[in-house]
């Protein structure tokens, strides 16, 4: 028998009591509450309730004893399975699933397979996600032992409400079992800010780890009664999912189930009432402002799970009629529609996605509420003391898709992609000098697609032209943390600063110990170097191909007090360097480009192929207890990549990852989830010791 303590929220909603009970217990029917009721097992303050209608006011206490196996358990889908190995596999369970059978009338994920298998671990039932497997004793020994070594990474996404003022965290708490940590950021925020999608990744393995310290934390998961509150309107589920799971050499990944994204925005889980019949046909009329634009069936499923871009095929409708910049309301070839894009015909992309399942136009006001929402995103990160580098809107990612505008000090400048924003582009800018103030804004296109291979185009330039102003100063200072860089923002994509490794800056330095000696490898102008020796590091050493990019390290150097002679900047071969240097370092940064064409007598670069060789040559050169920032911006690998590939790459050195951290772009460079092509970079900060 379980019982629960369920305090009733402000509003009441639902107020009635049965009603409560059913939007508050996922998987409880109405008649099965009454039946609660009715059995004297419900309680309102210190009495028995046995009135189902009973009106409940804000602060009421319910108590409410039940048998698990009471609660309706959803059925495992057909395509559950989401990996397979040597005797294992993995399912993604459906949240209400019990990993184990609760008692005898219950049904757990063994039952619902209808076969025999060994469970490695467990997740609780209202956690959906990934679910390890194995078909013998033998294997799920084996694998049960990568979670009592902890060398089974997981990550969770978490629902929260509330959402945590910061963007990411770490927390350690005691347990029983000795101390329990987790680190956590935030992925994305609610369109009202009340609730956050957290990216959890716990250490240990706890019961109950993830809840017990979010909850502890301020901001408890959305739907966990035990160790948080319910909520208005009740909530549908437990909004904890298990993402991915990876050991050794095999990764699995569980996508978010339906439903997800109405946890994060609040949608009511039990409506009070029975749903009005629709009085429209399931087929949404077209308005008669828009075009139609037909697009194949795999496009429509890719722009509904949540792809942003529409790449021509032999069954895209006719482009011809269209201009640039024309908003089109894409169908699906039974006609459905699938939403609302802005077309660029004559584009490797000829449609980017506005909003999915509308069929109105956007207008200016709908575009201004985007950047005013964009801005509201960037609240902390406009406020940071000393700093006035930041982007301010990231494309797809704040619903403006392919335009970016980056802050650079009284200067702003727009990036577009596509001929297709000039129609709202105005509008944006508009609002922005509404929202901050006018400034000057210069706007160039970089129209190439963005999922070839490099970090941009061949060059250094750009086509632009001045919106407003007419020339860039004679020098272009900025500053981070109180920090100044000369910068070039109107020359091309190489501006001399990447204002999206700021939070990367900050992680690595918090961490340098006193006297610290600095490596920075691919070291552009040095920036890591700067930041570094500002915090008292005794030496740091920037090495980058770049003459031009030397003498630029320097200047930073200098102009921020600091001495270029202890802290050099040398024009080499980051790996020729490393081969033939026999210093030792605290911490060593690495952000190669991800390609590279070959030199007279010398091999091209390939991050896919030469990354660990690389990793392994910087862990030769760390010291016992020394950080690893490895980054990279690869196009087209999975998720976990990258740290498999430096946790390789060091213990081919000899050195043990001992703690891997997430390093990820900062709040004003948002993910669009499903959207690869947007991600700025990958990254990952670990501490060593030696093997």
């Amino acid at each position: 028998m379980r019982e629960l303590t369920l305090t009733v929220p402000r509003p009441a909603d639902p107020a009635r009591l049965d009603r409560f009970l059913v939007a508050h217990l996922a998987g409880l029917s109405r008649r099965k509450a009454k039946g609660l009721i009715d059995a004297g097992q419900v309680r309102v303050g210190d009495r028995v309730e046995r009135r189902a209608g009973r009106r409940l006011q804000p602060g009421d206490a319910v108590q409410v004893a039940f048998q698990p196996s009471l609660l309706d358990a959803p059925p495992l889908p057909r395509d559950s399975e989401i990996g397979r190995g040597a005797g294992w596999f993995a399912i993604n369970k459906p949240s209400g699933l019990p990993t184990h059978r609760t008692d005898a009338a219950a049904v757990g994920v063994p039952e619902a397979l209808g076969r025999e298998v060994h469970i490695v671990h467990r997740l609780d039932r209202g956690t959906s996600g990934a679910l390890l497997l194995a078909e013998d004793p033998v294997t799920a020994a084996a694998l049960a032992a990568h979670f009592a070594d902890r060398t089974m990474h997981k990550r969770y996404l978490a629902i929260v409400s509330p959402a945590p003022s910061e963007d990411a965290g770490e927390r350690e708490d005691p347990h029983e079992r000795g101390p329990m940590q987790l680190r956590w950021r935030v992925s994305r925020r609610s369109a009202d800010g009340s609730r956050a999608e957290l990216v959890v990744t716990p250490t240990q393995g706890r019961t109950h780890q993830v809840r017990r310290q979010l909850a502890a934390a301020g901001t408890p998961i959305v739907g966990d009664l035990q160790y948080g509150m319910p909520l208005p309107g009740g909530v549908p589920r437990l909004g904890l999912h298990c993402a991915a799971l990876s050991w050794a050499d095999a990764s699995i990944e569980a996508p978010v189930p339906p439903g997800w994204d109405e946890l994060l925005e609040g949608t009511p889980a039990a409506p009070t009432a029975p749903p009005t019949p629709p009085r429209e046909p399931t087929r949404k009329p077209v308005p008669t402002s828009l075009r139609r634009l037909q697009i194949s069936r795999a496009s429509a499923r890719i722009l509904r799970s949540g792809h942003p871009w529409v790449l021509p095929d032999r069954d895209t409708g006719d482009l011809r009629g269209f201009a640039p910049g024309d908003q089109a309301l894409l169908v699906d070839p039974q006609g459905e529609a699938v939403g609302i894009a802005l077309v660029d015909p004559a584009a490797s992309v000829c449609a980017r996605l506005l909003a999915i399942r509308r069929t109105r136009p956007l207008t200016d006001e709908d575009i201004a509420a985007r950047v005013h929402k964009a801005l509201a995103r960037r609240a902390e990160v406009l406020a940071l003391p000393g700093t006035d580098c930041l982007r301010l809107l990231h494309g797809e990612a704040d619903g403006l898709p392919g335009l970016v505008v980056d802050q650079w000090g009284p200067l702003r400048v727009a990036t577009r992609a596509t001929a297709a924003v000039s129609p709202f582009a105005r509008t944006v800018y508009a609002t922005l000098d509404e929202a901050l103030g006018p400034a000057d804004l210069y706007e160039k296109d970089h129209v190439q697609d963005l999922r070839r291979r490099g970090r941009g185009n061949e060059g250094d330039s750009l086509p632009g032209r001045w919106v407003r102003g007419d020339a860039p100063p004679a020098e272009h200072v900025v500053h981070e943390a109180g920090l100044a860089y000369r910068v070039t923002p109107t020359d091309g994509l190489t501006t001399g600063l990447y204002p999206d490794q700021r939070d990367n800056r900050a992680r690595l330095v918090s961490r340098l110990p006193a006297d610290a000696r600095l490596l920075n490898l691919f070291a552009h102008t040095g920036a890591f170097s700067v930041a570094a020796a500002a915090a008292g590091a005794a030496r740091a050493v920037s090495v980058d191909l770049s003459p031009r990019y030397c003498a630029w390290a320097a200047e930073n150097l200098a102009r921020n007090g600091l001495d270029p002679e202890l802290h050099p900047a040398v024009a080499a071969s980051s790996a020729e360097w490393l081969r033939a240097t026999d210093e030792v370092f605290d911490a060593v940064v690495l952000d190669p480009p991800a390609f590279a064409r070959a030199r007279k007598g010398q091999a091209g670069w390939n991050a896919r192929r030469d990354y660990r060789g690389l990793v392994t040559a910087c862990g030769r050169v760390l010291a016992p207890g020394g950080w690893l920032l490895a980054i990279i911006n690869l196009k087209g690998v999975k998720p976990g990549w990258l740290r498999r590939e430096v946790e390789a790459g060091l213990r081919a050195a000899g050195q043990i990852p001992d703690t891997v951290l997430d390093a990820p772009p900062p709040a004003d460079v948002p993910r669009l989830k499903g959207f690869p092509e947007g991600i700025a970079f990958r990254g990952v900060l670990v501490q060593v010791r030696p093997a």
